[in-house]
């Protein structure tokens, strides 16, 4: 009644490809010719690529695509799964095979599964890949030198990124007993801010360490009140520090294995010495001097001694209990004439200049 007929057709494909065809519909008063074309996908991907990467470090896997008609293809790109990356467009002229290149780049530890799906605009094919990202433990960030005095407290900035889309608290921990500093910062998401870390050496030398910033939530921190003792935290808090903001249990993204960290290297020079003291004594004799130590503290406390020359000698370690005084006596033994300064070190910074 409509003027317009059904022609019923069956099409039945055995493998995935492009199925060009035409329908002759003749009479005694028209003729009339359709093309008709099918498109069949692959059932199943083309392939299965996997990633691994530590945290933070980009991982780039070029992915062939291959062009086998006579015509340009313009494929729109869609990827699924976090951190993986790619351009969104992707061109491959005929008869070329082009590579694609799909970057992954997490910020955590993970295991990410995921596809990447190219459909071709001109023919409405699609080219379908498994991917598979691990996110392993993340290298250390930077590494970071210190130069300072014994003694002096010297601060060093550390800018730390956030790359979520979410505010995040980090909770700062560091294995070197002579650093400090908040014991929380919050950070906007994807921006970095600067963290003060203050360094104050109790001895000369090379010292070498982690500062680590890791997501805790609520009820992580409330469990970890009491102190850990295999670990030497010394992160002070500020009292003018705001309350910090924990990630909740049930927010839907988990980032509760986001931990970035540094290393620490600290160079401590011997500073000034506390005071000067003259010893004079003929050559091949002995003479001594007693040089009073005592302990402020309310614990037991080592000391190691270093003398910078052969001439002198004494005890190289000291125990002094809570509030205790003690003579430390130095021998000086010269086997020459003539005039010398020296350094006589303790490993809590005390230090004086011995004029021999």
């Amino acid at each position: 009644a409509d003027g317009c007929v059904s022609v019923p057709l069956r099409f039945a494909p055995l493998s995935p490809g492009r199925y060009p065809c035409k329908i002759l519909l003749t009479s005694r008063y028209d003729v009339r010719l359709y093309c008709v074309e099918g498109v069949v996908n692959e059932e199943y991907p083309e392939a299965k690529f996997e990633f691994q990467t530590p945290a933070f470090e980009p991982l780039v896997q070029n992915i062939p695509i291959n062009n086998k008609t006579k015509t340009e293809w313009k494929c729109q790109v869609n990827i699924e799964g976090e951190w993986f990356y790619g351009p969104p467009i992707l061109y491959v002229g005929p008869g070329e095979t082009v590579q694609y290149p799909l970057t992954f780049k997490p910020i955590l530890e993970c295991e990410i599964m995921g596809k990447l799906i190219l459909q071709n605009e001109v023919d409405g094919m699609e080219h379908i890949f498994d991917i598979k990202g691990i996110g392993k433990k993340p290298l250390a960030l930077e590494h970071i030198s210190v130069d300072c005095e014994v003694g002096n407290v010297t601060n060093k900035s550390i800018m730390v990124p956030n790359y979520t889309r979410t505010i995040i608290t980090f909770k700062v921990s560091s294995d070197l007993s002579i650093v400090w500093g908040n014991p929380y910062i919050t950070i906007d998401p994807d921006n970095s801010v600067p963290y003060i870390l203050h360094v104050c050496p109790w001895k000369r030398g090379v010292f070498k360490g982690i500062i680590s910033f890791s997501v805790k939530s609520r009820d992580d921190v409330e469990s970890q009140e009491e102190p850990d003792t295999d670990q030497e935290f010394s992160i002070q808090k500020s009292p003018s520090e705001l309350s910090p903001i924990f990630l909740e249990e049930d927010s839907d993204d988990n980032f509760s294995n986001l931990r970035i960290w540094y290393h620490l290297e600290i160079h401590s020079s011997p500073g000034p010495p506390l005071s000067t003291i003259e010893m004079q004594c003929i050559a091949l004799e002995t003479v001594f001097i007693e040089i009073p130590i005592s302990n402020p503290k309310e614990k037991i406390i080592h000391i190691d001694v270093k003398l910078t020359n052969d001439a002198l000698s004494g005890l190289q370690e000291l125990t002094l209990n809570p509030l205790e005084c003690v003579n430390y006596i130095v021998w000086y033994s010269p086997a020459t004439t003539g005039y010398k300064e020296e350094r006589y070190d303790m490993n809590m910074h005390y230090c004086l200049l011995l004029t021999l």
